[in-house]
């Protein structure tokens, strides 16, 4: 390989984490602090330090690997709120790396560089989340990278330990990649000649350094809750409840794209959506058509493959965060598509393509360009919180954070949105981060929910408001008036922030 191209891949990386970081920090250093899941995460891992674990003493219905990151991140540096951005700065360069490191052994020129602009700009417009999805996504980008020159048997368990880990952050999508990867096999079996032994070999290796992994990863948390109580958490409520409120179901699309401003939405999610399924469906013709493409199939199918079983996952919840979080063979894919899609007879068609691959990067960079200048210029309002001076870029939100740091102090138990326990450095009271409408919430965790503040009786919450519940769509019953009978019975509310959310002053001693 010429080493121009050797570089690619670490000066994309770079790029990519500038481009992050200035969306996640105020040049130089003061932290944005985004309203996102990652901070949901970061919490959970920040109470694994203080000596409570997932399902035993706190609810969590993905597999740990992401708290467990956290949890080793605050003990390296401190409970700081900027980490999960510097986090998700760190993934995206990740993925950029390996995303060039595919494109350089499938495609020359330019058009290496395309699944990097296309991510940095489309992609991360979705999803700026340091959440188990791009770790997850990481992990199976890694075991891809694994086997791209060849299903050797060091490569085979390699690329299982990465699934075994990708579980362990998103237990549906490791599960679906782990699937893809036998048919994949199944398939480069019948494109080699080389037998059902070997195919079945390579599945067996597989399986058993994905279930290694996963097992150091998760069995000593499945020892300490119980088999039953992790099963029910990590199996049965995602199946059975997570679609139960709107934005976990494909009824959540058009409300995001509703609660999103300003004209690069217009752009983005149309790409998001329509680009995946078009690209395979191009892909796989492709395969089957072309006789001239036949060196590139065995890494077209793992690419292909893999993607279409980590979309799989994510069509019954169709947000553009998490289907973000799947495009990266795509993306790769694409530039392929765009590179090597036309006959070389074709000249205006292939003129055709390298027009089309240079308006979508102009486009791309214009969205990332839009992004960064939007965070620098406009960043919002500066906070002083117990964790340090933050950058917020909601007005509303600005004002909770001020209002509840002046109301509370580090340490103090509470209990309500959790977005507000790290950087206020609270301690959450209770098994549950946080109430759902529907049956998403369990009549079993508004207990726990209610025990647990009666035992700590944390002095303040901050809460939606009931009708915000109440008019929000959901499946199933509603379990939450136990909760509120007791909310009215030891609290009052004191404060009606002006997006709605409320502050409750626990009454007396009560």
């Amino acid at each position: 390989m010429k080493r121009p191209t050797c570089l690619a891949a670490p000066l994309f990386a770079a790029l990519t984490f500038i481009a992050c970081y200035l969306r996640g920090f105020v040049f130089p250093r003061t932290p944005i602090l985004l309203w996102g899941d990652q901070l949901g995460f970061a919490t959970k891992g920040a109470r694994i330090l203080h000596g409570d674990l997932p399902y035993r003493d706190f609810f969590e219905f993905l597999t740990p690997g992401t708290d467990l990151v956290y949890a080793a991140l605050f003990y390296l540096t401190s409970h700081s709120p900027w980490i999960p951005n510097l986090v998700m700065a760190s993934l995206a360069a990740i993925t950029t790396w390996m995303l060039t490191w595919c494109a350089a052994r499938l495609l020359t020129g330019a058009f290496v560089a395309l699944p990097t602009i296309l991510f940095i700009g489309f992609i991360l417009y979705g999803s700026l989340d340091a959440t188990h999805h791009w770790f997850s996504t990481v992990a199976i980008m890694a075991a891809v990278c694994a086997l791209f020159n060849g299903a050797t048997t060091s490569r085979v368990l390699i690329a299982g330990a990465c699934i075994g880990l990708a579980a362990s952050f998103t237990q549906t999508k490791g599960a679906a990649v782990a699937i893809g990867l036998i048919l994949y096999f199944i398939w480069l079996a019948q494109h080699e000649k080389s037998g059902a032994a070997q195919c079945w070999q390579r599945c067996l290796l597989m399986g058993c350094s994905a279930v290694v992994i996963f097992s150091l990863i998760n069995g000593p948390f499945i020892l300490a809750a119980g088999a039953h109580r992790w099963f029910e958490q990590v199996i049965v409520f995602p199946a059975r409840y997570f679609g139960s409120v709107p934005i976990n179901n494909w009824h959540g699309a058009w409300p995001e794209f509703q609660a999103r401003s300003g004209v690069l939405k217009w752009v983005c999610f149309p790409f998001i959506y329509c680009a995946q399924p078009i690209i395979y469906i191009g892909i796989f013709i492709a395969m089957r058509r072309r006789a001239d493409i036949e060196s590139d199939k065995p890494r077209l199918a793992l690419i292909a493959i893999t993607g279409v079983a980590m979309l799989a996952v994510m069509l019954p919840a169709l947000s553009i965060r998490r289907l973000s979080c799947v495009t990266p063979p795509a993306m790769i894919l694409l530039a392929w598509l765009l590179s090597k899609g036309g006959s070389p007879k074709q000249h205006i068609a292939s003129r055709t393509h390298k027009a089309i691959a240079i308006g979508l990067a102009a486009a791309s960079l214009a969205v990332v360009l839009a992004q960064v200048g939007a965070m620098q210029l406009r960043p919002g309002q500066y906070v002083d919180l117990p964790t340090g001076r933050t950058a917020i870029p909601d007005a509303a939100i600005a004002e909770v954070y001020r209002w509840t740091a002046d109301h509370t102090h580090p340490g103090q138990w509470y209990f309500g949105l959790s977005p507000l326990i790290l950087p206020l450095a609270l301690h959450d009271a209770a098994p549950v981060e946080g109430l759902g409408p529907g049956d998403y919430t369990r009549p079993e965790q508004v207990s726990a929910v209610i025990t647990a503040l009666e035992l700590r009786r944390p002095p303040l919450m901050i809460l939606l408001s009931k009708e915000s519940f109440l008019h929000r769509e959901a499946t199933g019953a509603n379990h939450l008036q136990p909760f509120y009978s007791y909310l009215y019975q030891h609290y009052r509310r004191v404060k009606v922030f002006s997006n709605s959310y409320e502050a409750w002053e626990r009454v007396g001693g009560k």
